[in-house]
């Protein structure tokens, strides 16, 4: 999944001095949404989580978010009040205003007791997370019978498993909770749509890891059909083995993405990104042409979305989806549902300068398309040759906005709105198909699936 460094971080981070940041920047900002203050002194950046009386400062990954300042993406107003922070490649702009001091609740670090973990868990789902309506969940009447559940003497697995019976009602796919409990991780994800939930279920009623179940499925799919089944032997894999593609039936082309993003390797900056993107396109397109392809099939029926420090990996699932656009147009609106003053961005596809394939797309999806699979589904849609065919994807196209509490456990949650052009909403009941079909049947998921593009691949 793709995480959204707010303000240039999610949580905070004090980075080293950075050169060429202006003195007139020194001093405290608060982020129009997104639940960031920042402390500013002389090139040095300290940044807070805030939601509502509660604030957190925390250490992080100081070289990661320095990648990201520089003089370049900051425009500070003239009455130095305001500053817009654009991230790298993106579209989208940050807005912070100028306070006069730092907040009172900043200014006392919160003690790791199970009260104080309590308080900021509730107060970063109440005022960070926008979505409790869509799920129709009260979330001041779950605070108020969980918080009489706490207690100064609980353990850590009691409080993690008051915190998941508070998350449950919360059928988001982007929301999750990571924590270390007796020298073990521990991860609790309340939906993970209908067909790894299936899977999953089957893993512990056989008494598996879930892991061990997820690779069962994915394993045979990624690595078994979709080269030799599919593609016959004849495909090539690429972008660190997450992208296959080849030609089906003599004049189909046939991609499959098994992510958006790391395609260079994990934890390459947004450049060595973006620079792999474009080469794996770009060898891809002349493949396409080269074989005559007529039509082409982009498979991101079991896409898990792509995440990372840097925004997410929008800008990579902007940069495939240009490979297709043969005109300028409007993608998706997106915001920050909490935001109060900034301006909602209009996301664009301006055709690439690369070789582009213009023909007739069909893109196929499942309930397993996530994150910034959706972005770039969302993208596809906006093109007139693109048809959008299989299921519904899992719903949870949101940047994720990740808090820590004081005890270190890490909450990811969205909190962007993303609107398509005919100004619907799809979070959290995932983008519907032009033409619905089953992707993954459950008595066969993976054979179900190379029938599937067999016959698509026929009816072009």
């Amino acid at each position: 999944m793709k995480r959204l460094p707010i303000f240039l971080a999610t949580a905070v981070y004090a980075v080293p001095a950075i050169a060429d940041l202006p003195a007139e920047l020194n001093g405290f900002w608060q982020t129009d949404g997104y639940g960031t203050v920042a402390k500013v002194q002389d090139g040095n950046i300290k940044f807070y989580q805030s939601a509502g009386d509660i604030c957190i400062e925390e250490s992080g990954d100081a070289e990661a978010l320095s990648a990201l300042i520089d003089n370049s993406n900051l425009v500070l107003t003239k009455d130095g009040r305001t500053v817009t922070v654009t991230l790298p490649f993106a579209q989208h702009q940050i807005r912070a205003e100028r306070l006069d001091a730092l907040p009172d609740a900043c200014q006392t670090q919160s003690e790791d007791t199970p009260e104080a973990n309590f308080a900021a868990f509730a107060a970063f789902l109440e005022h960070n997370y926008p979505f409790h309506d869509i799920h129709g969940v009260d979330w001041q009447s779950i605070v108020a019978t969980a918080r009489e559940k706490i207690r100064s003497e609980m353990s850590d697995e009691e409080l993690f498993e008051v915190f998941k019976q508070m998350m449950a009602p919360l059928q988001d796919g982007h929301l999750d909770l990571t924590a270390r409990i007796d020298e073990e991780n521990v991860r609790f994800e309340p939906y993970l749509g209908d067909t790894l939930s299936r899977l999953f279920q089957e893993a512990k009623d056989k008494g598996v890891p879930e892991k061990q179940a997820v690779e069962a499925f994915f394993g045979p799919l990624w690595y078994e059909s979709i080269p030799n089944t599919i593609l016959s032997g004849q495909g090539r894999v690429v972008g660190n083995q997450r992208i296959q593609y080849g030609v089906l039936n003599g004049d189909t082309g046939y991609l499959a993405l098994a992510t958006v993003g790391y395609f260079d390797r994990r934890g390459a900056s947004p450049d060595e990104e973006m620079a792999a993107t474009n080469a794996i396109m770009e060898e891809i397109m002349q493949f396409f042409q080269t074989s005559g392809v007529r039509f082409v099939i982009i498979d991101l029926s079991a896409n898990f979305g792509g995440y990372n420090h840097f925004g997410g990996y929008e800008f990579v699932a902007r940069a495939i989806a240009e490979r297709f656009a043969s005109e300028p147009v409007q993608a998706f609106t997106k915001y920050a549902a909490d935001a109060e003053k900034s301006p909602r961005t209009v996301v664009t596809l301006t055709p690439s300068n690369g070789t582009r394939f213009e023909g007739p797309v069909h893109v196929l999806t499942s309930d397993i398309t996530v994150s910034a699979a959706e972005v770039l589904v969302l993208s596809l849609r906006a093109l007139p040759n693109v048809r959008h065919i299989g299921k519904a994807t899992r719903g949870a196209a949101s940047d994720v906005l990740g808090r820590t509490l004081p005890n270190g456990w890490y909450l990811s949650l969205a909190n962007e709105v993303h609107v398509d052009n005919d100004g619907r909403f799809w979070e959290g009941r995932g983008i519907e198909p032009d033409v619905e079909m089953t992707v993954f049947e459950q008595a066969s998921p993976v054979e179900a699936h190379a029938n599937l593009i067999r016959k698509l691949a026929t009816q072009n």
